[in-house]
């Protein structure tokens, strides 16, 4: 039976690349580049909602149904949670799981992470540095394309490509100018639908000693409009060539559902919650079931 919310499954794979540690202020404009790469994204960012819907956006809030898959496409872990966070104030959220017997919190503030089961911290190393990986990713992919109109970047139009298996896309590549130590990869390279504008999929080097791969390929799929803003359901992950083509089945699929945007979260919300000293819940409960 494959486990139902493992610390090390919930963050291992589907999410592959950083988001930024430091907050970007919104901007009256996208910062779109020269030729037709900032053509290719000016459109983007229009089929997704518009710059002014996505700087109208203070949080968001969503629900995360994450699976692993190994090498034989067995099921290695699923994992759902409730992910929560502002936009446009650097890297802050939170993650609580669901329908869970003993509730798991994730958090990260910058680069304070942690995590809580049933009220109790996780020290161990390992699982608070997937966890640093999980929290950024998941704000760094549900940022696209926006994001990339935010940060310095250097931008290279690569041209269409496409054939009988998969839509025509314009693919332009994205290298971060300003190192970040949240960011698992220096570049990323998106390929734009070039008949609706979207997102079709990201192809991304990756560094991190859990992975399975160095170069992977992300598709994204069944697009739902979220009260103005259209983003991608489904998100899922292939390991790659150096040519960006996938050479291997589904590693990674994740499910973005239930999206609400503006809730109103408080400021301390994101921050880490006073500590419960380790054993003192289990003692609770002990004491609970001997009254």
């Amino acid at each position: 039976m494959p486990s139902r919310f493992s610390l090390l499954g919930v963050t291992a794979i589907v999410v592959l690349l950083g988001a930024c540690a430091h907050p970007a202020p919104p901007s009256a404009r996208p910062n779109l580049p020269a030729g037709p790469a900032g053509d290719v994204l000016g459109r983007a960012i229009d089929a997704a909602g518009g710059w002014d819907r996505w700087q109208a956006l203070k949080d968001v809030a969503f629900v995360t149904t994450l699976t692993i898959l190994d090498p034989v496409r067995n099921i290695e872990s699923e994992s759902i949670g409730w992910y929560m966070a502002p936009l446009h104030q650097g890297l802050r959220a939170r993650m609580d799981s669901i329908g869970m017997p003993e509730e798991v919190r994730f958090g990260i503030d910058g680069k304070d992470v942690w995590i809580l089961r049933d009220g109790e911290q996780v020290s161990d190393p390992p699982r608070l540095e997937l966890t640093r990986f999980s929290m950024a990713t998941n704000l760094f992919w549900f940022s696209l394309p926006f994001l990339l109109a935010e940060r310095p970047v250097t931008v290279t139009d690569l041209g269409e490509r496409g054939g009988d298996d998969e839509r025509r896309c314009h693919r332009v590549k994205f290298v971060f100018d300003q190192p970040d130590p949240i960011l698992p990869g220096d570049w990323i390279v998106v390929c734009f639908d070039t008949e609706t504008g979207l997102i079709e999929r990201v192809y991304a080097q990756l560094r991190a000693d859990f992975l399975r791969h160095e170069l992977w390929v992300g598709k994204w799929l069944d697009y739902r409009d979220w009260n103005g803003l259209k983003k991608e359901r489904r998100r899922q992950f292939f390991p790659a060539d150096a040519d960006g083509d996938i050479i291997g089945g589904v590693v990674a699929d994740q499910l973005v559902e239930h999206v609400r945007f503006n809730t109103g979260f408080a400021p301390d919300f994101f921050a880490r919650p006073k500590q419960v000293k380790v054993g003192e819940q289990a003692r609770r409960r002990a004491s609970a079931t001997d009254g």
